[in-house]
């Protein structure tokens, strides 16, 4: 009889018992350099963060879009320095968010100054401005276990000179293993 009370015991013990080990996922992190075209040629560095709990990120990002060897004065210029946060499903990234954008445009004609090398040599009044926009992006990367290569759509809605683009990119870090 406390032979049967013994095994009946150690069985309660055994179903009843629970496992602790480490968890498989970890936090994850990334660094991204990225190079593409929106109305201009574009830069892009991102950082990001992807808790192992839940199924977001958090995504810093700095974008320029500028003109490269112009003939025209001043040179078309968008920068932006953007906060996003948003959702993660297997390989894609999908983050919005808001950020503060800066740049140079044109203002009235001023004069032409004929340059035989590049052109017309058109030279406008520099004009600087700065607004708030909502910027908004799909990420799509592969990544071994510290680097990946991805391609980023993006964009930025605000009142001065909004964007859109894509761009290609390398991922440094604690990737996700997808």
């Amino acid at each position: 009889m406390i032979n049967h009370a013994f095994r009946f015991l150690c069985f309660l013990s055994f179903i009843n018992s629970q496992t602790f080990g480490q968890a498989a996922a970890q936090d994850s992190y990334w660094l991204s350099g990225g190079l593409g075209k929106s109305h201009l040629p574009s830069l892009m560095i991102a950082m990001g963060y992807e808790p192992k709990s839940s199924p977001t990120v958090l995504i810093a990002r700095y974008s320029v879009n500028a003109e490269f060897m112009q003939a025209v004065e001043p040179g078309l210029k968008v920068s932006e320095l953007g906060l996003l946060y948003g959702l993660r499903t297997g390989k894609f990234r999908f983050a919005a968010g808001l950020s503060r954008v800066w740049g140079n445009d044109r203002g009235k004609y001023l004069y032409t100054d004929p340059d035989p090398l590049w052109g017309s040599g058109q030279h406008y009044e520099f004009v600087k401005y700065g607004t708030m926009g909502i910027p908004a992006e799909v990420r799509y990367y592969t990544a071994l276990k510290y680097i990946g290569i991805g391609v980023t759509g993006f964009g930025n809605l605000n009142p001065r000179r909004s964007f859109a683009g894509i761009n290609v990119s390398v991922y440094l870090g604690r990737l996700p293993s997808n």
